[in-house]
């Protein structure tokens, strides 16, 4: 196999290419896409969080323009900046979230 791959590269490269082309077309797992929820609740949902330290689940707008949205589950943090940082209970990864991209916070 190794050997096909250098010595016919082009052909590698079309199948990279077509690979590319079918992850495009192919239909997009879609979220429920949960309410918006005003300012002012975002807000007294993220200080109930930060004080508390209980894990919530975030629906985060990717766009302004479109209705795709993703969601992040795990505790929050502000660091010493004022960002707001989600960290995943599984991985301990932080994720900083900017907070006019929040549409819901729910709060287990």
């Amino acid at each position: 196999m190794q050997n096909f791959l250098t010595q016919h590269p082009i052909e590698s490269h079309i199948q990279q290419l077509v690979n590319l082309i079918k992850s495009f077309s192919a239909p997009k797992k879609r979220l429920p896409v949960k309410h918006q929820l005003s300012a002012d609740e975002i807000i007294a949902r993220l200080e109930l969080a930060l004080n508390t330290n209980s894990p919530v689940t975030v629906q985060l707008n990717n766009s302004l323009l479109s209705e795709d949205v993703s969601n992040l589950f795990g505790y929050i943090y502000q660091n010493n900046q004022g960002q707001i940082l989600v960290q995943s209970p599984k991985t301990h990864k932080m994720t900083s979230v900017l907070p006019g991209t929040i549409r819901h916070l729910s709060i287990l």
